[in-house]
């Protein structure tokens, strides 16, 4: 009842006193702003760095089994296992070429894919008669459906009317648009004898597994000494690295600013104090053991700063969700994608509670401690008064 009481009236002091001090209300104000921002911020970001993640991992899948020092009957082998096993995997045969129209001519990564095994969603819906191209690609080509192009192996020539380099015709039959410029802009897929008939090969070069196998499917794996397995995450290290600095420099950015919003915290705190030094004195001369109403002082700071951290950090979850809800509505018609991916976990949330929290706390208790080194003896400091 006591600090219900010592709330109230610290409260009432703040807002409504003809001495409020408002800058303590601007940098409570503050933390509050904090803790909204942070929360808005990984929310968005989190979701962004989600969906690239998503788009990348169903395209490239979330594990690369390089097959290549395999035997062809090990291949086969591996292939109804993981058949057997139920495992969502595309067989393939990558190779880089020169795709040429015309007098146009760009660098491309193309995959021969197993006909049997197309049922992966990126793959699923699109005709496969010629060569599906990501739209970037066919874009800079210039190549409409149905148009003929050259896949150009440079590393083999055939030596029939001296040293040409090796090349299959084939007509675009599809397009790929991912959101991934290094896909959409490098990228084609055919069948895979078109490749082999390039290449003059009949084995593959690895597997994509688009679901991550269990414990007993990775231990079969590794019954095949040469056989390399490569997540996602490995496969895109500088990527991964990237998103994690980002994480971090978007994190010191915002404790820093929590940490300036905590020096205004401290600056009013001291005043504040310095302020309600007599009523605090009255509490005591009424019978309040001294160190009783440090007790209460202090608390009162730590409800001030937990409940505004608290306020922010639902405020920004209701951004959050009106973003998520009503994107469409905020951004131009002009733009393709217009919601807000959004992204909520629980580590995000506790972060946004914790930096602008904790920082604040211990700036309080600084100025708080302060205060109550300079004003240790209350019988002193009425005698002084009187």
């Amino acid at each position: 009842m006591k600090l219900l009481l010592f709330f109230r009236y610290f409260f009432l002091y703040i807002v409504s006193a003809k001495t409020r001090q408002r800058l303590l209300f601007i940098a409570v104000f503050g933390l509050f702003l904090s803790a909204m921002s942070l929360t808005v911020i990984q929310g968005v970001m989190h979701g962004l760095q989600k969906g690239l993640i998503s788009r990348s991992k169903a395209i490239h899948g979330d594990f690369l089994v390089d097959v290549r020092d395999l035997s062809l009957d090990e291949q086969d082998e591996l292939k109804k296992y993981m058949i057997l096993e139920k495992i969502p995997f595309l067989a393939e045969l990558e190779t880089e070429v020169m795709i040429k129209k015309g007098n146009f001519a760009f660098p491309a990564k193309i995959h021969g894919v197993d006909e049997t095994r197309l049922k992966i969603p990126f793959l699923e819906e699109k005709d496969f008669k010629g060569i599906v191209m990501g739209s970037e690609l066919a874009h800079k080509l210039k190549v409409d459906l149905t148009d003929e192009v050259q896949l150009i192996t440079p590393e083999i020539s055939d030596s029939l009317m001296g040293e040409v380099p090796r090349f299959v015709t084939a007509s675009l039959s599809d397009y790929l648009y991912t959101e991934l410029p290094e896909v959409d802009e490098f990228e084609a897929w055919v069948r895979l004898p078109k490749i082999q008939n390039l290449l003059k090969r009949r084995e593959y070069s690895h597997f994509r597994l688009f679901s991550s196998p269990s414990k007993i499917q990775l231990a079969k794996f590794k019954t095949y000494p040469s056989l390399s397995i490569l997540s996602w995450e490995e496969m895109n290290s500088a990527l991964v690295w990237s998103l994690n600095l980002e994480t971090r420099v978007m994190l010191v950015l915002f404790g820093a600013m929590s940490f300036l919003v905590s020096i205004a915290i401290t600056t009013g705190l001291m005043i504040f104090f310095d302020k309600i030094k007599k009523d605090l004195m009255s509490f005591w001369i009424l019978g309040l053991d001294q160190s009783k109403i440090m007790k209460l002082c202090f608390s009162m700071v730590f409800i001030m700063s937990f409940i505004t951290v608290i306020m922010g950090l639902g405020a920004g979850v209701g951004i959050l969700e009106f973003l998520r809800t009503s994107g469409h509505r905020v951004m131009p018609d002009v733009f393709i994608e217009r919601n807000f991916p959004v992204e909520v976990t629980l580590t995000s949330l506790l972060i946004s509670f914790f930096i602008p929290f904790l920082i604040s706390l211990f700036f309080s208790y600084l100025s708080f401690e302060q205060f109550k080194k300079e004003n240790s003896n209350f019988l002193k400091i009425v005698r002084s008064l009187s």
